[in-house]
């Protein structure tokens, strides 16, 4: 693990929070300012942007200063990395992270040695692939996967995802304060790029966090807990969701790695974003509910007032049909 190869820079309770150390001092100082700023560059980002900077500096070209890396050298690690069948995806994370770091130094007149950024040159070369829809990832399969769940607490969370389109991690860093269900809505203050969000919930989103709410005997502060107190960990949701998955008959088997036949936790995210911009909520909107906007859709959100963003939402959004109601109706 990379926490045995690399000395920690900045450090956490969790390995995906921390950030590594490196040999160079400019590299280093990147690192400190972005978690001292933290305007764009969540500590996850941070822990992927210095192991990418350990293994460029350390591995690949340990002899070579920062100042002295070449459009030459970025274009050598790509090949690297395209021996390796890296995807291409992740190969452009790699090389914007290394951007990321010339395009800061050369702001900083202490950094006078640092004249160009190499790694965006290569970048322009590495185009963003855009994945078509996986076939498994419809609603109505999002569904009969969350049917299939037996336990309250994993079907809890994979409701909320498709429901909200919140990642599994932001989904599983729920306190029970950022649960606002009497006006309808929930928080998520740990989202990608550090960014916080108030989603609204509909009836059946509600109904779910109350019935686990109902069983759970444990005073921890988060909504998901383990056995044991602490929080239930992603790879728990991901196993349990794939077992559905296979008892839904969406996937053949739990193994499954092909792309349109497999189905993971992030397929309802897929799945919500289609939903919401397939049937007219404003683009700002959805991207607001995804955790994905910049400070100007944050801005412009916040100037419409909630209940009128969960109107639109409650319009949108389909039921899954897993209570029923004493009138006989859906919930939504």
């Amino acid at each position: 693990m990379a926490s045995k190869k690399y000395d920690v820079l900045l450090d956490a309770d969790e390995w995906e929070r921390r950030v590594f150390e490196n040999k160079h001092k400019c590299i280093n100082d990147w690192l400190r300012s972005k978690d001292s700023t933290n305007k764009s560059s969540s500590r996850r980002t941070l822990n992927s942007y210095s192991r990418t900077a350990a293994r460029f500096f350390h591995e690949f070209f340990p002899e070579v200063h920062p100042s002295d890396v070449t459009v030459g050298d970025v274009e050598e690690y790509v090949l690297d990395l395209n021996d390796r069948d890296v995807a291409q995806n992740t190969k452009r994370r790699y090389i914007e992270s290394l951007s990321a770091f010339y395009t800061w130094a050369m702001k900083r007149p202490r950094f006078e040695d640092i004249t160009g950024n190499p790694a965006a040159v290569v970048l322009e070369e590495i185009p963003k692939k855009k994945r078509p829809r996986p076939e498994t990832a419809t609603w109505e399969n999002g569904r009969e996967i969350i049917r299939n769940i037996p336990d309250p607490r994993d079907k809890a969370a994979a409701i909320l995802m498709a429901k909200t389109g919140a990642r599994v991690r932001e989904v599983l860093t729920v306190k029970e304060s950022d649960l606002m269900l009497e006006d309808g809505f929930i928080r998520f203050t740990d989202r990608k790029g550090g960014h916080e969000t108030v989603n609204p919930l509909d009836d059946e989103s509600i109904q779910a966090i109350r019935r686990l709410q109902a069983i759970s005997s444990d005073e921890s502060e988060y909504l998901f807990t383990g056995i044991h107190g602490g929080r239930v960990k992603r790879e728990r949701i991901r196993r349990e969701i794939r077992r559905a998955a296979v008892k839904a008959g969406v996937m053949e088997t739990e193994d499954e790695d092909r792309w349109h036949h497999k189905f993971t936790p992030h397929y309802y995210r897929t799945i919500f974003t289609s939903l919401m911009r397939n049937n007219g909520m404003p683009d700002h909107f959805t991207r607001y509910l995804r955790g994905d906007g910049d400070r100007e859709v944050m801005d412009l959100y916040t100037k419409i007032p909630r209940d009128q963003v969960r109107e639109e939402y409650i319009e949108i959004i389909k039921p899954l049909n897993l209570y029923g109601r004493a009138d006989g109706g859906e919930n939504r």
